[in-house]
């Protein structure tokens, strides 16, 4: 991407942060070969390559086979946050992990009318931010609490608690549903925390709930 000036990438497949030895490496080797002054980890938990050479960007993005498709052009979310769950942190409830891969693969009848942001936490203590998330998912004892329609950015916004106690399966059939629902009636270009002002918890609830 060039923007005012400045010339960066954004590496794709790479949610909720978690990289291998071997992810390590590429990545290290990338950065010497293109001569990339800067690597930054994104608030989004992916990695930036910054500063390159309008020549070297065009030519990684063409050796790693990235298109620059918009995010609303997939018929997937813009990307998935997630913290280290009970797979690694003494406080996680739940595989925040396991269940960021099973969201970020999610197949939606279409695609969304604009970028959708998820946050799994894997407890209480909501390191990913998940209420201020368009889709926000949040362990707790009995099961994942769901949250949709919250923002972060210059209208912020805390999402609207649409149910509690869920199981994995449940979580995704649920951001599922809720997904399909907000492409299907939201406008072009409409994010969901601008959507759920217009439509409201209870039509949503209506809408997506057994």
């Amino acid at each position: 991407m060039n923007d005012n000036q400045k010339t960066y990438l954004v590496l794709p497949h790479l949610n909720a942060g978690l990289l291998s030895p071997e992810e390590l490496e590429h990545l290290a080797a990338l950065a010497r070969k293109y001569r990339i002054p800067k690597t930054k980890i994104t608030g989004a938990q992916r990695v930036a390559f910054l500063g390159m050479e309008p020549e070297a960007l065009a030519a990684m993005k063409e050796e790693l086979h990235i298109i620059d498709t918009p995010p609303h052009a997939r018929n997937r979310v813009h990307y998935v946050q997630a913290c280290p769950g009970s797979a690694w942190c003494p406080f996680g409830q739940k595989d925040a992990l396991d269940l960021g891969e099973r969201i970020k693969a999610i197949e939606l009848d279409g695609p969304l009318p604009y970028k959708v942001k998820v946050g799994i936490s894997g407890c209480r203590f909501c390191c990913c931010e998940s209420w201020i998330r368009d889709v926000g998912l949040t362990a707790e004892k009995k099961g994942w609490r769901f949250s949709f329609g919250g923002n972060g950015a210059g209208r912020p916004r805390i999402g609207d608690l649409v149910a509690e106690g869920l199981s994995d399966d449940e979580a995704v059939s649920l951001v599922t549903k809720t997904l399909n629902y907000y492409l299907r009636e939201a406008k072009f270009k409409t994010r969901s925390a601008r959507f759920m002002e217009r439509f409201g918890i209870d039509a949503l609830k209506k809408a997506v709930l057994d």
